[in-house]
């Protein structure tokens, strides 16, 4: 189960973060190498959509599970896959934004409106948000690599 959760969580940040930092807006400084990799986001265009609504599930579980985890045992290298489920809650909504509003309901419900505010707050540098999944991608997959137990992974 451990390995399907890493692949889960690697194949979310690959895709979210290729789409985001692609097509997403940012500093003029990112955009020769956004312009290199537009043909790897635009592969994965079709994907975004449930993507991005599994990344944000996945991420809320994920932060909650932290959350909890950290409050009852105290274990402080939980705290990087934290910052991992955040970055999937927000690469996953502004990635799928489409999608996540229509499966969260209008923007007038409560769910609607948390969506719109990540859109709005992080909208403008959604490139340096993808680029950060992409950097969280390749940490997950070195730590999986690394580790040689197997357990206790996520």
């Amino acid at each position: 189960m451990e390995y399907i959760l890493v692949l889960l969580t690697l194949a979310l940040l690959v895709v979210l973060g290729l789409a985001s930092f692609t097509g997403g807006a940012g500093p003029a400084l990112l955009n020769p190498v956004q312009t290199a990799i537009k043909p790897g986001g635009d592969a994965v265009k079709g994907l975004v959509g449930i993507f991005g609504i599994i990344a944000v599930i996945f991420g809320v579980y994920g932060v909650i599970d932290t959350v909890v985890y950290i409050q009852a045992i105290g274990y402080g290298s939980r705290i990087p896959f934290f910052l991992i489920d955040l970055t999937l809650i927000v690469v996953g909504v502004l990635a799928g934004y489409t999608s996540v509003a229509a499966f969260f309901g209008a923007p007038a419900s409560g769910a609607g409106k948390g969506v719109d505010w990540v859109k709005r707050t992080f909208g403008s540098f959604e490139s340096i948000v993808g680029l950060t999944a992409l950097v969280f991608a390749f940490y997950v997959l070195l730590k999986f690599i690394l580790n040689k137990s197997g357990s206790d992974f996520l």
